[in-house]
């Protein structure tokens, strides 16, 4: 009976407990044989593993056996105000969960980074569960990554303000319109004036630091005329000089407006381009030579 016990817990557990992994349409449901015999190897079956889990507070909602560095530990989601996720050894029956709370997480943080905190999240599914602390200290930006078991920190990571190519240098230009750091000098000339042919390497983002294209991922340069693209482009690029790398903050009505460019620009979508101006006042691509006409062969005499 207790061997019947220990499958039918395992079992219904496994199969209602999927979110730390994700859905799984590739694993085989396991073989009830090979299963039994691994769970009777064990100091806990998973009805033990959840008994030790909620002992670090909360209640268990589910618990699974998978294997984890080569050993077989027990998954348990513990609801405790909010889910987390609590590991049990199934040898030991020792417990592995976030016991870190905010504000050990921020002691931790300002410990290893001198500064003010300004946001904190958790991750309880991660492995392991962590605290993302933010820590303003002396102008910059620390994301300082916490162990939520151990409360170690684990990273301190310098967050740029915009995504792409980092640089320290000074934003430039006027809140609500077009914005710009300048990354690189050029040493060029800067294009003549709004028509001008230009060939660029570019990536642009999103705020939130998604990429949405790039010439220089591409490996591929691109050649336009300025007064062709978005204004943000023909104000910015127009004023660079060849050589010159900036990278342009502009705002949505410099771009592509209230409605955007769906699917990849949403609606009033604030853009961010890293753009180095490789040459300037090209002569345009020349037009495609027409075929030459074919001679028409000369009429047969009459008769012939």
């Amino acid at each position: 009976m207790r061997t019947a016990i220990r499958l039918a817990v395992l079992s219904i557990a496994s199969l209602a407990f999927a979110a730390p992994s994700g859905d799984d349409f590739t694993t085989l449901p396991p073989d009830p044989v090979e299963l039994q015999k691994t769970i009777e190897g064990l100091k806990v079956d998973a009805a033990g593993a959840a008994a030790e889990a909620e002992k670090s507070g909360g209640k268990v909602s589910a618990i699974r056996l998978i294997q984890q560095d080569g050993k077989w530990v027990y998954e348990a989601m513990v609801a405790d105000g909010s889910p987390r996720r609590a590991i049990v050894d199934g040898q030991s029956a020792e417990v592995k969960a976030a016991k870190v709370g905010v504000t050990d997480a921020a002691k931790a943080a300002t410990g290893k980074v001198a500064g003010r905190v300004g946001m904190m999240t958790s991750d309880p599914m991660a492995e392991p569960p962590v605290w993302s602390v933010l820590v303003l200290s002396e102008g910059k930006a620390h994301m300082v990554t916490v162990n939520a078991v151990s409360g170690e920190v684990i990273s301190d990571e310098v967050q740029q303000r915009f995504p792409g190519e980092a640089t320290e240098a000074p934003l430039q230009g006027e809140a609500g319109g077009l914005q710009w750091i300048v990354m690189q000098e050029g040493t060029g000339a800067s294009p003549k004036g709004p028509d001008s042919m230009v060939k660029v390497n570019y990536s642009g983002y999103l705020v939130d630091g998604r990429m949405f294209d790039s010439s220089t991922k591409a490996g591929k340069p691109v050649e336009f005329r300025l007064n062709r693209v978005i204004k943000g482009w023909t104000q910015g690029v127009q004023a660079m000089k060849v050589g010159e790398k900036r990278k342009l903050v502009i705002p949505y009505a410099m771009a592509y407006g209230e409605q955007g460019r769906p699917p990849t620009i949403p609606p009033k979508a604030t853009l961010i381009f890293d753009v180095e101006l490789l040459d300037a006042d090209m002569a345009p691509p020349a037009a495609p030579t027409p075929p030459m006409p074919t001679a028409q062969p000369a009429p047969k005499p009459a008769g012939n």
